[in-house]
């Protein structure tokens, strides 16, 4: 059973939240490292920097596959067109690959 629109929609939104909560966590959790060890030896500025830098990276991750989203939920009949290219494309690859490697065998080479 295939599931329906909505049900789709509903664990997509469950995602996007997660990454959020992940987002906002990670960027949080670096900012407080930073300035709890600000005046120590060793400091873990750059450990500290290095997770903000992730909790950033999860964010626009989060921005782009949302705006994916909202691109193919406004055009779906160009989405499901590029799909369809994208799939013959593949095939085609397929096909000329391996014809590709049945015109390499010798003569006199048994079959695989």
């Amino acid at each position: 059973m295939l599931p329906s629109a909505p049900q789709v929609l509903g664990f997509f939104n469950l995602i996007v939240g997660l990454m959020v909560v992940l987002s906002v966590t990670l960027f949080l959790g670096g900012f407080i490292i930073y300035l709890i060890r600000l005046g120590t030896w060793p400091t873990y500025r750059t450990q500290a920097l290095r997770i903000m830098s992730w909790g950033i990276a999860v964010l626009f991750t989060l921005i782009i596959i949302l705006a994916v989203q909202q691109f193919l939920a406004r055009h779906v009949l160009v989405a499901v067109s590029i799909a369809a290219f994208i799939i013959i494309l593949v095939v085609l690859w397929i096909i000329i690959k391996g014809y590709q490697e049945v015109s390499k065998r010798p003569e006199n080479a048994p079959p695989r």
